[in-house]
């Protein structure tokens, strides 16, 4: 799961923008619904720059917790 995201991320940052994972979310492969992409922001909300902590996401979904804050 953390592969496909690095995909997006070639500068290996850790972070997308909500645009672009929206983007790329709806309009390619097994599209997710406008309802899904607000489920899934509502989860796990962008910063203040917009940038979603991908990695921490992958985190949740394979291990069902919040990864310990550094």
């Amino acid at each position: 799961t953390l592969n496909a995201f690095k995909v997006f991320d070639p500068e290996g940052k850790g972070v997308l923008k909500k645009d672009y994972v929206t983007q790329m979310l709806t309009t390619q492969a097994d599209r997710f619904s406008a309802e899904e992409m607000e489920q899934m922001f509502t989860a796990f909300p962008p910063d203040v720059a917009g940038n979603l902590d991908y990695k921490n996401l992958v985190h949740i979904i394979t291990h069902g917790e919040e990864k310990d804050q550094e």
